[in-house]
C-alpha cells in the first residue's frame, strides 16, 4: 500500500497512457468501418467517379485536419495572346503553435502597459527638457546681472571706502545709524 502511495503519479501516468490507446483502437476501428463503400453500383464509370470524389474529400478533411493545404487549387488554362499571370507558392507549416486568447489577452495587455510607461517617460523627458531650458536661461540672466552687481559693488565699496576715510563724513555715517538702525534698547 505504501508503494502505491509513494508512486502515485507513475500509476496515474500508465492508467492515462492505457485509456489513451485504449481509445484510439476504438477509433481506428470505427474508421475502418465507415471507409467501406456502403453502396455497390452496377456502372463502373459511376462507381469509378464515386471512389474518386469521395478519395477528394477524405484528402480535404485530411488537410483541414492538419490546418493547412498543400496544393493550389488548379486553374482552368485559358488560351490568350496575354502572358499567364505569375503565381507565387506559400506554403503555410504547422510550425506556429496556436495561441490561446488568454494569452493573446495577456500580451496585449503588457503592451498597452509598455505604451503607458514610455507615454509617461516621454512626459518627464519633456518636463526635463523645459526645466533644462529655465535653467540655462537663469543661470544666464544671473551670471549678465552679477557682472553687473559685481561692479556696482566694487564701484560702491570703494566710494563708501573713501567717503569714510573724510572725518565730516564719518560722523555722519555714525548719525545715520543712530537714526536709521534699530534702537539702542533692542540691540
Amino acid at each position: 500500500m505504501d508503494w502505491v502511495l509513494d508512486h502515485l503519479q507513475l500509476i496515474i501516468a500508465i492508467a492515462g497512457s492505457i485509456a489513451w490507446w485504449l481509445s484510439k483502437n476504438r477509433k481506428g476501428a470505427g474508421e475502418e468501418e465507415a471507409s467501406t463503400p456502403e453502396a455497390t453500383f452496377d456502372d463502373p464509370e459511376l462507381a469509378e467517379r464515386t471512389r474518386k470524389i469521395r478519395e477528394e474529400i477524405q484528402r480535404k478533411i485530411a488537410e483541414r485536419g492538419r490546418g493547412y493545404a498543400n496544393e493550389q487549387p488548379v486553374r482552368p488554362q485559358v488560351e490568350s495572346d496575354e502572358p499567364p499571370p505569375v503565381i507565387r507558392e506559400v506554403v503555410v507549416t504547422q510550425g506556429t503553435p496556436v495561441r490561446r486568447a488568454s494569452t493573446v489577452h495577456y500580451e496585449a495587455q503588457r503592451q498597452a502597459e509598455i505604451l503607458e510607461e514610455q507615454a509617461a517617460l516621454a512626459e518627464k523627458l519633456a518636463e526635463a527638457q523645459m526645466m533644462k531650458t529655465a535653467a540655462l536661461k537663469r543661470a544666464q540672466y544671473e551670471a549678465a546681472t552679477a557682472d553687473h552687481a559685481s561692479d556696482a559693488r566694487a564701484l560702491s565699496r570703494s566710494t563708501v571706502l573713501d567717503d569714510l576715510r573724510e572725518p565730516a563724513a564719518l560722523r555722519r555715517a555714525f548719525i545715520l545709524r543712530e537714526v536709521l538702525g534699530p534702537p539702542v534698547a533692542l540691540r
